[in-house]
């Protein structure tokens, strides 16, 4: 049970950058079975491509060092271990406006996260409990929670990442769009949540005439603006 309806800048960062780094975790295994799957295929190489639309600096040098490091490697803030340890950081801080049921979906993922990690398994199926618990998350925070400002700056945390993914693997536009619309729905009622101007950039950037992610300027343009649209 939430305390109080007031939320200082600290901790709507922090609530903004737990919806970040769930959704996170949510995308990067499901764009990391996709990739999987062309790589069981023959096309070995995939990984290089899936590693440079997230726009990280070096590479693996073979399929199974991409495997395991897209998993496991601590040392990459990309891989799945990463960003639900991120998502850890900020969820344990925020435990009495979360309730600790909602944290715990994302401990017992770790948990089962350093299990695969001590097994060394690559194979993607066996981190589906990992995706399930993530939903569980999301199930919990629109049940348990009670302060909506809460599950706004969380829910908007969400979407900007999940535009911010779709953006870099090319998804067509009636995704982003619904999305786009969903943070600014969330947002309505919030004072000075967004910055203005960049979201009048986007207005223009995100309709269906505009929207064009085979152009890196255009991509690199709107990956821009909405990782600066919120402002917290």
């Amino acid at each position: 049970m939430v305390r109080s309806n007031t939320i200082s800048a600290m901790k709507a960062n922090r609530l903004f950058w737990l919806g970040r780094y769930e959704e996170r975790v949510y995308m990067t295994l499901h764009l990391l079975r996709q990739c999987y799957d062309k790589m069981i295929d023959g096309n070995t190489a995939d990984y290089e491509e899936f590693w440079s639309r997230l726009d990280c600096s070096g590479a693996y040098s073979t399929p199974e060092d991409f495997r395991m490091g897209m998993l496991y490697d601590e040392h990459n803030p990309n891989s799945i271990m990463s960003e639900m340890n991120y998502a850890k950081d900020n969820a344990i801080l925020l435990r009495e406006d979360i309730t600790s049921e909602t944290l715990s979906f994302i401990e017992m993922s770790i948990a089962h996260m350093k299990a695969c990690k001590d097994k060394s398994e690559t194979n993607i199926t066996a981190l589906q409990p990992i995706t399930d618990w993530g939903l569980a998350f999301w199930g919990s925070v629109f049940q348990r929670l009670h302060n909506q400002k809460i599950i706004d700056l969380i829910v908007i945390g969400r979407n900007i990442e999940y535009i911010d993914m779709l953006i870099r693997f090319d998804y067509p536009f009636e995704r982003i769009r619904h999305a786009y619309e969903e943070i600014k729905s969330y947002g309505k009622d919030m004072t000075r949540i967004f910055d203005t101007m960049i979201e009048a950039q986007l207005d223009s950037l995100f309709t269906s005439e505009n929207y064009d992610p085979l152009n890196m300027d255009y991509k690199n343009k709107v990956l821009k603006y909405i990782n600066q649209l919120v402002i917290v």
